[in-house]
């Protein structure tokens, strides 16, 4: 390969290369380019590109030939960067081929495929080919980075002129609808657990009964929703209905990426609350708002950008695909939310905490053990997603019981944002839209058994700001 150094090919392929190792970093930059740090995309690159060197290096040998080994390297970068949706794909069209096989096997296919290039074709007449082959790939590659820069663009300078989303009507000012503005507030805890199921699907579709768990926040006066669902099965959407108090968005695509001045933290902000805020979606909040926010990694992903392309990578598969960080992040997390609640503060507290938990990857057992990479996507085996469940479920227990002994007055609300939506091939919207829904009103009873999430924050703010909201049962 050294021989080629002063040939224009070389250097033409080489570009191609680059640009095949570049864009996969890029893309998830420019994908997220309100949250990710432009200088976080230096590292992965530079080692991806370091790694399709190494391969064009070996694969020259194998093939005999620098133009295909060029695009025999590329296929390999390809893989090699995209390996956790490689195995995704594989785990839907072969469920019962265990994930360590792929990546032998692969690498198996790519080494015969440079040798078959060179036992097939031993005087390289098909370099050529091989050559404008690899120049497409590598202008595909740079026009699909245009793209989502161009993308990038567009995303920055609409959230710079964003208009509000609609508010509904009937959510009036605190300070002229409250019942008594004198009386003290009660401090309200608003946790969401991503992808929590509602118990009748669990039942369903797995068997598992999550009566038991019901059962004790019942016990600690809790009002459960048995039959609650939310407006979506989409993350963004379903958060933006909570923070505009009614159910606005039904899909992804609906749904604002931005909400400065939400209805929500604007009620709280009006009654003199302070508000601790730990959103999982980026929304465009404006900071005054906001009077602290719990510091976890960026909420792109439990990690930065950098470790976010290498679990996407083989890497990733060699080191546990970040497990540990995550786990230390959701478990970090659980002991600010916990501090947030024991702190003393004069003014009353508004702490509104996404927790990343029951949802994939599953990196808990039951126990709160690690979980093998191989199953931390697996939802063909239910056992990983109830084992992170009943995890979740203990460590709801020991944030709220610690804050119902101290503040019985509290207004406390367990929600998921949605349920769970990869149980079942067979699950219908509702299904995956149904999920836990538990509200404490200062141990006061409330019928919320078939109230929305949205009904039943609005209750709960009816109880805690005295605002006459509506529900749908009203």
């Amino acid at each position: 390969m050294l021989t080629g150094l002063s040939n224009r090919r070389f250097w033409l392929l080489l570009a191609a290369l680059a640009a095949v190792c570049a864009h996969p970093t890029l893309y998830v930059y420019f994908r997220n380019v309100e949250e990710a740090v432009l200088a976080e995309a230096g590292p992965p690159i530079l080692a991806f590109f370091a790694i399709g060197l190494g391969a064009w290096l070996l694969f020259r040998i194998l093939s005999g030939s620098l133009a295909k080994g060029a695009l025999v390297a590329l296929a390999f970068a390809f893989v090699f960067m995209n390996y956790a949706q490689i195995e995704v794909a594989v785990r839907e069209l072969l469920p019962a081929w265990r994930w360590w096989r792929i990546a032998p096997a692969l690498l198996f296919l790519l080494i015969n495929l440079a040798l078959a290039l060179r036992v097939l074709d031993p005087r390289r007449k098909s370099d050529a080919a091989c050559f404008r082959l690899t120049l497409a790939l590598g202008a595909l590659a740079l026009a699909f980075t245009g793209a989502q820069a161009a993308r990038a663009g567009h995303v920055l300078a609409r959230a710079s002129r964003s208009p509000e989303p609609p508010a509904p009507a009937d959510v009036p000012p605190v300070a002229a609808n409250a019942r008594d503005s004198a009386a003290p507030r009660p401090n309200f805890y608003f946790f969401i657990f991503d992808e929590y199921a509602r118990h009748d699907v669990l039942a369903k579709y797995t068997g598992y009964d999550n009566g038991p768990f019901l059962r004790r926040l019942e016990s600690l006066g809790f009002n459960v929703g048995y039959q609650s669902h939310a407006a979506s099965s989409s993350t963004r959407a379903c958060l933006a209905n909570l923070l505009s108090l009614a159910p606005l968005y039904k899909t992804l695509r609906e749904a604002p990426p931005a909400i400065r001045r939400p209805p929500l933290l604007e009620s709280f902000r009006e009654a003199g609350y302070r508000i601790v805020l730990k959103l999982h979606q980026n929304y465009q909040i404006d900071g005054d708002l906001v009077d602290a926010e719990p510091k976890t990694q960026t909420v792109l992903t439990a990690l930065s950008l950098e470790n976010t392309m290498v679990e996407a990578s083989f890497l990733g598969y060699l080191r546990g695909s970040g497990n540990e960080a995550k786990r230390a992040d959701t478990l970090g997390l659980l002991r600010q939310a916990a501090d947030v609640a024991a702190a003393e503060d004069p003014r009353p507290k508004f702490a509104f905490v996404h927790f990343m938990t029951p949802h994939e990857p599953f990196i808990f057992d039951e126990n709160g053990g690690p979980v093998a990479y191989e199953n931390m996507h697996n939802w063909l085996a239910p056992e990983f997603y109830l084992g992170q469940l009943r995890f979740t479920s203990d460590k709801i227990l020991e944030l709220v019981q610690p804050i119902l002994e101290k503040d019985p007055g509290a207004v406390v609300l367990i929600q998921a944002d949605h349920g769970a939506r990869y149980l079942s091939g067979r699950q219908d919207d509702g299904e995956k839209q149904a999920g836990l829904n538990a509200l404490y009103l200062a141990g006061q009873a409330r019928d919320v058994r078939d109230l929305s999430t949205v009904d039943t924050l609005r209750v709960a703010l009816d109880y805690a700001l005295g605002l006459d909201l509506q529900t749908e049962t009203d």
